[in-house]
């Protein structure tokens, strides 16, 4: 569809009588066509389209269009319409059509003529003309029907008018089509002569309608196609009333504002103002007494929701000159004769807030936020004002925007309390305030992942006297720091604060400072002496406060770890700890500075093999996290859980976890849990073949601070060392899985350090260099069996299954899956049953082969393995077996976040409500959702109910 004809949309009846009054013209009866609406329904665009029918129906189509500036010039229309028609045919038509009684308008056209023409002389003269008139159109539609068509009358001359209302009455047996456009809006002296027509019994009124939504989404789909009109139809056609001209002008400034504005969002419609809008609105305003014009600029400065009172405060108008301006705008077609009025459209708002001089947006702000205040109007409709009003140093405008923020924190929506703090922190706040406002903003900022919040924590951290409260406020901002990977100056920090604290004092805050002390030093290798020494004092202390079991029970465990004892002794100090945490109901008591202590736990479970319960325990940390507003160890937590779930084979939930949380964090090259998202992302890359996204993640990774961390190094090892290999490049796998593991060997985590061995001795082994691999399965073998974790005596198991042949490679590789049974890892089960399958092919055992294959086959398409199902495929290919792999489809296909996103677009919440009750940004919201609909079958949010209850989609 054509933009012009999308102007026409829902336009079929109006359409229709057009074509009715064209042939009943053709029939040699006269028409007599009113189009009458509202400025700005397309009265112009049918007047248009009746001018092209007729044309194409070989009608003479003659056209005039009304000016105000020219209203006073006699005759002005009716020259529009005749005069370029009269000179451009020739001599002789123009005197058959100026013969008879036409004659006498002839002076209307003879400029040298000395006779000027009044339209109130008094004489006979102007009926003499209106005969004169109405002959030369009765001869022009003697050769072919004559079309005259009128736009907006109520600009009209008085004489041209008067000829249009002789006429009106006279044409009911001559071919002669009459049409002209009006509003009955307008009050004008001419209104009664205008009105006189309209009623004429030969009149037809055609009353065009503004657009359905529906039609302003057909129109959005034509001029900036669907994707932008499903997104916008709703907010164009709230902005518009669904007015043909304002949404086609609308729709240019949504375009450009698209290209400028990378995050332009449906409710960013509201404040834009299209030129020819804004001087539409503006030549209503000047026809319009100051009173009135005074009422519509504070109302248009607070906003339909206001109410009346507030904006006659804000206009400085007396109760008793309401009425009458309210009256005004009403006729003029800006405000809606409502109690309380509203503006008619948002977009009229808009152009009459945006015509404003900035210092007058100013001080109507100003005057506006007072004016609230008075009437104990809602924190946030005050506070808004304060945002747009100068910064004066106004102790109550700190007040404002300080409770605003607060019920913004309260209802979750920290970026909306970033806003209203670093206002207030423009303003300024006094001194007294200002390290409160600080501390705030710095808690708000962080909880968005916004590295300003590390400045005005730092700012407040140094105003503050009081040690408590000092203390509280440094405990956020260690936590700040050491997610940015700052933990050298987080443990100065905390030795400080630590030392402030003293004895004796706050028990719990004095444990948390310990914990965060700890926690801070254990990450970062040359800080680990610190860890140590704060690790004995912590176990020789006579009593421990509850809040530190928990680590020290996760510190024992990872120092078994790296002392190399058996996982079942590694798990010792752990089980109690997931015994308590897995209490029905269970929360965990999270702060961000303390977090580290739960995500060592789950390192180390993941080390154990004890995929699920680290799976588990990431989960009630997340949700806990959220619930308690402790935002970056909720994020740390979906980076960590992203990888556990990337290790069990949940490719898509792991997926979901990693976009999640690089969506939130600022990318893979944010630093800090990035590190872990981005390498969780790309192992999904890998195992999916899709090895250029993992490069990009994982390049993004190099040289970052935040790999300096245990937690870290082994995830970022293993997904360079696998993207290496799987581009065939051997030596550089073998090289970074070395580095990697040297750098665990280095820390006593010789445990992870040997899963980086294993993998190395794999690449090896599918690059076909045997006799390196072999020389090291054997060893790496016997660690791993001494250590008893499942895959990695699996993954050196099946190190030696390939450098082995015919039984005793079948032997290895049924070992491997037999110990990978239990736990819950389903991408490494499918790779060694997808091993097994090939060495019983080998060995020519092929029913078995054949059995081994479709089950490792059906594994890897259960985990999103497309890539090792194809191995499969292609190894019972080789056995002459056809196989079709099909990808999960439907609802069983979508992941976890996915179905959440999914269930609450079905319940009719916006993008923007989803993204707030999730905790995720908008972007990541429309991600899943188009994930959805590609996997239900589906094309828009109305389908999605139907498909969540297993209805087939109907396409």
């Amino acid at each position: 569809m054509r933009v012009s004809s999308a102007l026409l949309l829902e336009r079929d009846r109006e359409l229709a009588a057009i074509d009715a009054a064209i042939e009943g013209c053709r029939s040699g009866s006269g028409q007599l066509l009113i189009v009458e609406g509202a400025a700005g329904l397309g009265k112009t665009a049918l007047l248009a389209a009746l001018r092209d029918r007729a044309r194409s129906a070989e009608f003479t189509v003659l056209q005039a269009r009304s000016v105000e500036f020219e209203s006073k010039f006699s005759y002005g229309v009716l020259r529009q319409l005749f005069e370029n028609w009269l000179s451009s045919v020739g001599r002789q038509e123009r005197s058959r059509v100026l013969s008879g009684p036409a004659k006498l308008a002839a002076p209307l056209f003879e400029y040298g003529a000395a006779q000027t023409f009044e339209e109130n002389d008094g004489t006979d003269d102007c009926y003499s003309y209106l005969y004169g008139l109405y002959w030369m159109c009765v001869h022009i539609a003697e050769v072919t029907p004559l079309a005259l068509l009128i736009d907006d009358i109520e600009a009209v001359d008085w004489p041209s008018l008067r000829f249009l209302h002789y006429l009106a009455a006279r044409i009911d047996h001559c071919p002669i089509l009459l049409a002209i456009t009006t509003d009955p809006a307008t009050s004008d002296p001419r209104s009664e002569i205008t009105r006189a027509i309209t009623v004429s019994p030969m009149a037809q009124l055609l009353r065009p309608q503004a657009l359905t939504e529906a039609g302003v989404r057909d129109y959005l789909a034509s001029a900036l196609g669907g994707t932008a009109a499903a997104r916008y139809a709703h907010a164009c056609h709230a902005a518009t009333g669904g007015f043909p001209f304002l949404l086609s002008e609308l729709t240019g400034e949504l375009a450009a504002a698209e290209r400028e504005r990378p995050d332009f969002s449906p409710a960013d419609i509201a404040e834009l103002a299209p030129p020819k809008v804004v001087r539409l609105v503006l030549r209503q305003l000047d026809r319009l007494q100051p009173n009135a014009t005074r009422l519509i600029e504070a109302m248009a400065v607070l906003g339909n929701e206001a109410g009346l009172k507030p904006a006659i405060e804000v206009a400085g108008l007396d109760q008793r000159e309401v009425p009458e301006a309210q009256g005004a705008l009403a006729d003029a077609g800006l405000l809606r004769p409502d109690i309380p009025p509203r503006f008619v459209h948002t977009i009229v708002r808009a152009a009459v807030y945006l015509n404003l001089s900035a210092s007058a947006r100013n001080m109507a702000h100003v005057r506006a936020a007072r004016a609230l205040i008075a009437i104990d109007a809602p924190v946030d409709d005050i506070a808004a004002h304060f945002l747009r009003a100068p910064a004066a140093g106004d102790p109550e405008t700190v007040r404002v925007l300080r409770e605003a923020a607060r019920k913004a924190v309260a209802e979750q929506r920290d970026a909306s309390a970033v806003t209203y703090l670093t206002r207030a922190l423009v303003e300024p706040p006094a001194p007294d305030v200002l390290p409160r406002v600080l501390v705030d903003l710095g808690r708000a900022e962080l909880r968005c992942l916004e590295p300003k919040g590390l400045d005005h924590l730092s700012q407040a951290v140094e105003l503050i006297d009081e040690a408590a409260v000092r203390g509280r406020v440094g405990l956020d901002l260690v936590a700040a720091l050491t997610a940015f990977a700052r933990n050298e100056e987080a443990v100065a920090l905390l030795q400080t604060l630590r030392a402030e604290a003293g004895h004796g004092q706050d028990e719990e805050h004095a444990a948390l400072l310990d914990a965060a002390l700890l926690s801070a030093a254990e990450q970062i290798p040359d800080l680990r002496p610190i860890a140590r020494r704060q690790l004995r004092r912590l176990e020789a202390a006579p009593s421990v406060h509850p809040s530190l079991g928990h680590l020290l029970s996760a510190e024992r465990a990872a120092e078994a770890l790296r002392r190399g004892e058996p996982a079942d002794a590694v798990m010792g100090p752990v089980e109690e700890i997931l015994k308590e945490s897995f209490a029905g109901g269970s929360t965990l008591p999270v702060h961000d500075a303390a977090a580290h202590s739960w995500c060592l736990t789950a390192f180390v479970l993941v080390q154990c093999d004890r995929l699920g319960d680290a799976d588990r325990l990431l989960t009630i940390l997340v949700d806990g996290a959220l619930k308690q507003g402790a935002m970056l160890a909720a994020e740390t937590g979906y980076c960590l859980r992203a990888w556990v779930r990337a290790a069990a084979g949940r490719l898509a939930d792991a997926e979901s976890d990693a976009r999640r949380a690089l969506d939130r964090l600022g990318g893979a090259g944010a630093g800090g849990p990035a590190v872990l998202a981005a390498a969780a992302l790309a192992e999904v890359m890998i195992v999916r073949q899709d090895l250029g996204e993992a490069r990009l993640l994982l390049d993004k990774c190099d040289g970052d601070e935040g790999a300096r961390s245990l937690l870290f190094q082994l995830p970022l090892a293993l997904a360079k060392g696998r993207l290496y290999a799987a581009q065939g490049k051997t030596e550089a796998a073998v090289g970074v899985l070395g580095e990697g593991g040297r750098l665990l060997e280095e820390q006593d985590l010789h445990t992870p350090a040997l899963a980086l061995a294993n993998e190395s001795a794999l690449a090896l082994a599918r690059a076909g260099r045997v006799e390196q691999a072999r020389a090291l399965a054997d060893m790496r073998l016997t660690r791993a069996r001494a250590f008893g974790a499942p895959r990695l005596v699996a993954c050196a198991l099946r190190v030696r299954g390939l450098v082995s042949a015919g039984p005793e490679a079948v032997g290895y590789f049924h070992e491997a899956v037999e110990a990978l049974q239990s736990t819950g890892a389903g991408l490494d089960r499918a790779a060694a049953s997808i091993d097994l399958g090939a060495a019983l092919r080998d060995d020519g055992r092929l029913e078995q082969a054949r059995a081994e294959l479709t089950r490792g086959m059906e594994q890897a398409q259960s985990c999103g393995a497309w890539g090792l199902a194809k191995t499969a495929r292609a190894e019972l290919a080789a056995m002459g077996v056809r196989v079709r792999i099909t990808r999960t489809t439907g609802v069983d296909g979508l992941t976890e976040q996915e179905r959440r996103v999914a269930a609450l677009a079905a319940k009719g919440k916006s993008n923007r409500d989803i993204a707030h009750a999730l905790f995720v940004t908008i972007k990541t919201v429309e991600w899943h959702l188009n994930r959805a609909y590609r996997k239900l079958g589906i094309a828009s949010r109305g389908e999605l109910a139907g498909a969540l209850a297993g209805q087939l989609a109907t396409r």
